[in-house]
């Protein structure tokens, strides 16, 4: 019998900075699992590293199916170049998507989505919006994210949210340009959940911001950006280092969930070891923990993933 993951949870509220824990023992309690991954120009090679791209591929096909998690998994990617297939990544008995390639220069990448409804009918995904078109008039967004609906049958019926996958601007303007596109998020979330997008069929009121945000989510942009959305109670997590250097020293806090909890549960998740990326890798505490985090740099990304367990209120 494959065993739940453990899940331990943190979460931050706003206006008062707070922490609380607590263990959910059973699958019967949580929902779906969702996996976040700045993948690194999937799809790339990397001078000197021999089969890194394949290598790379059957580690993303691992992460979008975490051996020995026994709930249904969604893994939501950020840098996903051109070169990069759906066929390439897509987990044992799943599926992969890939959104168009956004950005406001040269540079250009795209999200992606990997989906596992194991046990079937329980998790389904409804619609995709690119959220392009609801940036406001004069905003600035280099990447607007990709907003996945998502349905979760595990209670009986069907509850909605939205998730929307974000990979915030790094070096054009600075964190000036950052702290305005990470607000601009928030009404991304206020048009989205209020009224029904175009080719979806619903809306949710629910819903969670994950990625790399190239920021601390303690920053004030992400409590503007809470406003903006009409969150009643802003939480994030996780909020420690997840990006690494050339040398693969943890740097930066960089990655988050960000909800609104009077909505939407979200639990960081503990996942058993498995090998990849030249290294054994777990989740601990909602993060990618390799044993070698060169190895796992040299290999596979210059960020740790974040994992959680996500229930609909």
């Amino acid at each position: 019998m494959t065993l739940p993951p453990r899940l331990g949870r943190r979460f931050v509220r706003a206006p008062l900075v707070a922490a609380a824990a607590m263990l959910l023992p059973t699958a019967a309690s949580a929902d779906f699992l969702v996996v976040s991954q700045n993948a690194l120009h999937l799809g790339q090679g990397s001078k000197g590293v021999k089969n890194y791209v394949p290598k790379k591929n059957a580690f993303v096909r691992r992460l979008g199916r975490w051996p020995g998690n026994a709930l249904p998994q969604v893994t939501f990617l950020q840098e996903v170049m051109k070169q990069a297939k759906e066929a390439d990544v897509t987990p044992a008995g799943g599926a992969a998507r890939f959104s168009a390639l956004k950005g406001n220069s040269s540079y250009l990448e795209r999200y992606g989505d990997l989906l596992v409804t194991d046990p079937p009918g329980r998790l389904a995904i409804l619609c995709h919006v690119d959220t392009a078109a609801l940036v406001s008039s004069g905003a600035k967004v280099q990447r607007p994210p990709e907003a996945t609906l998502i349905a979760d049958s595990s209670s009986g019926s069907a509850q909605r949210v939205w998730f929307l996958d974000y990979h915030a601007t790094f070096g054009t303007g600075g964190p000036a340009a950052r702290r305005d596109e990470i607000a601009e998020i928030g009404n991304i979330v206020r048009k989205l959940t209020g009224a029904v997008p175009t080719g979806c069929p619903e809306t949710s009121p629910a819903a969670v911001i994950v990625g790399d945000w190239n920021m601390d989510a303690s920053d004030e942009s992400i409590a503007r950006l809470a406003a903006n959305a009409g969150f009643a109670r802003l939480a994030f997590t996780p909020n420690v280092k997840t990006s690494l250097n050339a040398k693969g020293k943890l740097t930066s806090p960089y990655d988050h969930f960000v909800w609104d909890d009077a909505r939407v549960q979200v639990t960081l998740a503990a996942l058993p070891a498995q090998t990849a990326c030249g290294t054994r890798i777990a989740v601990v505490a909602g993060v990618l923990k390799p044993t070698s985090s060169p190895a796992f740099r040299k290999n596979c990304s210059d960020h740790v993933g974040i994992a959680a367990v996500v229930k609909v209120r």
